[in-house]
């Protein structure tokens, strides 16, 4: 997925969030997009896999690792936005 959309803030904290799910790596994050249609619908449907399904860190870990990459002066870009680097 590359360079379609403007997310909001809490889309991209819902996008890092399944991506730092353990467990969902590259490809379970595209087939979970594929199935939901976004991250945050995906990371709702985790919790009704029961009770051994794939737990997402806490929002509060997420909005720390973000809070930490922009005191460093970068930021969150997702690879769906239009803003993504085409070169990556």
């Amino acid at each position: 997925m590359t360079g379609l959309l403007s997310l909001s803030d809490d889309q991209r904290l819902d996008w890092l969030r399944l991506a730092r799910t353990p467990r969902v790596g590259p490809v379970t994050f595209d087939r979970l997009l594929a199935k939901f249609g976004t991250p945050g619908e995906a990371l709702k449907a985790l919790a009704q896999f029961g009770p051994k399904h794939p737990k997402p860190p806490p929002m509060d870990a997420i909005k720390r690792e973000v809070d930490a990459t922009r005191a460093y002066g970068g930021d969150l870009v997702c690879s769906a936005e239009a803003s993504f680097p085409a070169l990556l």
